[in-house]
């Protein structure tokens, strides 16, 4: 059995085509790893096929072994019904935010289908399978020397803790999804991490061996930095969707502050600006990076996405309070002012007439002690309203006069 590139091409010269990819519940949000793959999903519907996010209410209670040094901690039902629900969700305000930034003719054509029409638990059709059945009716097309070639399972197997029955099972219950979506909606292309390319294989394999059809792979590069560190939860490092696990202020700040190196492979990756707009935008960026012109674009369009438009303007309004002008305080009503900030670190103290700076920097966790905080305001580095303070033994009653 063959895949390959051009098969694939063909098969997406045609119109609503269904594409789909994998998402399992291994915790209560979404982060931005994972909308690396959203993405391209997100970008085949704008181009006229149909998208479907199979949410791993099933296999998220084993969880997928690709790229883990050691087996992951199992998860309750409960806890999987609660992560399946919080990541249905997101998408779909991913797919209705998404679907807000359209033109009016592309809405359109996407008029009358219902957003959570493309979200899909996978539970649905393991809850009536016993094992028996499953191992007999499934597990019979399956050869152990092709699931012992998965670079997935030799990495694990040669490490210290090795792999368990059930993640060795995973590839297979990842191809039975892509049987079970390429019969029920006609689906037979799947999306996922190159982490994914040996399970997404070993579906088209089922599928041709079952059904006789064609079906095709499609993986992306897993998000990396300029460092080719991996960017994910795995790695300690996520930034979440949801704004509970990362505020709205620390998301907009993760683009805004991305590296030269990495904005034009960002700006492809996150957002649908057009190629030839991005490299005109890096390159008026790369002429004065300090104005961050581009990590400005990329960080107002994927908060639109994620959050939504208002919730893009409290973010950029709090940046640009926090880092740009100081008369964008005097310029905003006090309720806005707070609503831009609510997201943003901050300390409540009680106020203290007799209190100097450096007591003040130290109380509000800015510093870690006393003389500290007294040499930064010597040198400059503290600031009240954007006013730069300098005298360390100041009074608060000074200052706010």
């Amino acid at each position: 059995y063959l895949i390959s590139k051009s098969y694939l091409q063909e098969h997406l010269q045609h119109p609503n085509r269904a594409v789909y990819a994998g998402i399992d519940p291994t915790a209560d949000s979404l982060h931005v790893g994972n909308l690396v793959t959203l993405m391209t999903l997100l970008q085949l519907r704008r181009a006229g096929h149909v998208p479907y996010f199979v949410i791993g209410g099933a296999t998220g209670l084993i969880g997928d072994p690709s790229g883990r040094l050691k087996e992951r901690d199992p998860l309750s039902s409960n806890t999987s019904s609660h992560n399946v629900k919080q990541i249905h969700s997101q998408i779909s305000n991913l797919l209705y935010h998404d679907f807000k930034m359209w033109s009016d003719d592309d809405k359109l054509i996407q008029h009358g289908r219902d957003f959570d029409d493309a979200i899909v638990n996978n539970a649905t059709w393991y809850e009536n399978f016993n094992i028996v059945h499953f191992l007999s009716s499934v597990g019979r097309h399956f050869r152990m020397g092709a699931m012992l070639s998965r670079e997935s399972v030799k990495q694990r197997l040669h490490s210290s803790d090795g792999m368990s029955l059930t993640e060795f099972f995973y590839q297979v219950f990842q191809a039975y999804d892509f049987q079970r979506m390429s019969t029920q909606y006609n689906c037979h292309v799947q999306i996922g991490g190159s982490d994914q390319w040996g399970n997404i294989v070993a579906g088209c394999e089922f599928i041709h061996k079952i059904d006789g059809k064609r079906a095709h792979g499609l993986t992306v590069p897993l998000l990396t930095n300029a460092n080719g560190e991996k960017l994910g939860k795995s790695f300690g490092n996520a930034v979440w969707l949801s704004r509970a696990k990362t505020s709205l202020h620390e998301f907009y700040q993760y683009f805004i502050r991305t590296e030269d190196e990495d904005i034009e492979r960002f700006l492809k990756i996150f957002t649908f600006i057009p190629v030839n707009d991005i490299q005109n935008i890096v390159a008026k960026h790369l002429d004065k990076p300090e104005d961050r012109y581009a990590t400005t674009i990329l960080a107002n369009e994927v908060t639109k996405l994620v959050h939504g438009e208002e919730c893009m303007r409290e973010a950029r309004n709090a940046t640009a309070i926090l880092y740009g002008n100081p008369d964008n305080l005097d310029n905003l009503p006090t309720e806005e002012l707070q609503k831009s900030l609510r997201d943003v670190p901050n300390t409540q103290l009680k106020w203290d007439e007799s209190r100097n700076m450096a007591e003040l920097a130290l109380h509000c966790g800015a510093v870690p002690s006393f003389n500290q905080g007294r040499k930064i305001i010597e040198n400059g580095g503290f600031y009240i309203n954007d006013t730069k303070i300098i005298d360390y033994k100041a009074k608060e009653r000074e200052i706010t006069d």
